[in-house]
């Protein structure tokens, strides 16, 4: 089966184990059936999100339907990276490009139906299964999972939008924040939305320059920093899945007499919106507030577009950027991501991290705890 964008998606093939039966691909057909009876679903369980990942990093649609004997049916949106005919990794989804889990109609798996897709998960012969669920819902996938599951703790925040956009910035935005906006509102800043071809250029322009900032910030030489953005492209990230998901996405700029300030996308599903990618320039967006009213422009087409939360994505506690998502309302919560491994990659990767930490300038002049 080819798809528009020139991809392969395979034929779904089914098997059965203890009255179980499961086919991947999951016929799309139920993969949205399942989504629009799920409230808790996100943008990253879609198929066009695993039709982008495919078509744009390299992954495969390795998504699975469960069928359970009582006639429950549960989607797992799941890609796959093979390398020389290996099965890499299967994941849900893959670190960076959102969050995972079942689709399911009423949006609760039982506990039954958890470790039946936990534990599929862990006897994949990939060498790492990963599933990161909506923090949301995270608690009963981490109750109910294996011993054998690695489980990497995150902070994340998110924006209660009930009551709509009055009550969230009459109850939730701290005082300086509304402050920040109406100052905003009169700094002439020229607000645009994609598809204005400024737009992707201001990104690019300001990524460049968050990048040399970010290894400024940890000591970590600049040739190293740009090699991590590469494999990362943002800026590619931001083109392809601005022109792929349609209305799903929705990107904006603010600029200052032609100077680009800010640019925020996000991403919209049902009742779930996402801030996904961000880009600014930290003097004028001091200056201006621009980066700080474009982030609340997307919270307010979120709640237009009858959206129950705004989720935030991760921070690191105690940092400038979980203020900053503080100062807008933002919840923090903790849950756990799980994998299951074939061979101790997270704990390698852990280890690495650690020693190049160790090994960085910004680590020795004592800039990192």
């Amino acid at each position: 089966m080819t798809l528009g964008n020139g991809h392969h998606r395979s034929r779904p093939v089914p098997h059965e184990t203890a009255g179980l039966r499961i086919v991947s691909p999951a016929p799309r057909q139920i993969w949205r059936q399942a989504l629009a009876g799920d409230p808790t679903a996100l943008p990253s369980q879609t198929p066009e999100w695993v039709d982008w990942l495919c078509a744009t990093r390299g992954r495969t649609d390795a998504s699975r339907l469960y069928q359970f004997p009582g006639g429950r049916q549960l989607v797992l949106p799941l890609v796959a990276r093979t390398c020389g005919g290996l099965l890499l990794s299967e994941e849900s989804m893959p670190y960076g490009f959102g969050y995972g889990g079942a689709l399911v109609t009423g949006g609760r798996p039982t506990a039954g139906e958890i470790r039946a897709i936990l534990g599929d998960l862990a006897d994949r012969p990939a060498a790492r299964a990963s599933l990161v669920p909506n923090p949301l819902n995270a608690g009963p996938w981490e109750d109910n999972a294996p011993a054998s599951a690695v489980r990497l703790p995150f902070l994340c925040q998110f924006v209660d939008l009930a009551g709509g956009f009055e009550s969230v910035w009459s109850e939730r935005y701290r005082s300086q924040t509304r402050s920040k906006l109406r100052k905003a509102l009169k700094s002439g800043l020229d607000i645009r939305r994609y598809p204005d071809p400024a737009i992707v250029e201001a990104f690019a322009e300001l990524n460049a320059r968050s990048v040399e900032r970010w290894a400024a910030q940890r000591g970590q030489p600049l040739w190293a920093a740009r090699l991590v953005e590469r494999c990362r492209d943002r800026v590619g990230q931001l083109t392809t899945a601005s022109a792929a998901l349609g209305d799903m996405c929705v990107v904006r700029s603010a600029h200052l007499h032609g100077r680009p300030v800010a640019v925020v996308a996000s991403l919209h599903f049902g009742q779930q919106a996402v801030g996904w990618l961000a880009a600014m320039d930290r003097e004028l967006a001091n200056r201006t507030s621009g980066s700080t009213l474009l982030q609340s422009m997307a919270i307010e087409d979120a709640c237009n577009k009858g959206a129950r939360y705004f989720h935030m994505g991760e921070s690191d506690p105690g940092s400038g950027v979980e203020s900053s998502k503080a100062a807008l309302g933002g919840t923090p919560l903790r849950y756990n991501a799980l994998r299951f491994e074939r061979l101790p990659l997270t704990n390698l990767d852990q280890r690495a991290r650690a020693v190049l930490q160790r090994l960085t300038p910004a680590t020795r002049r004592g800039l990192h705890p």
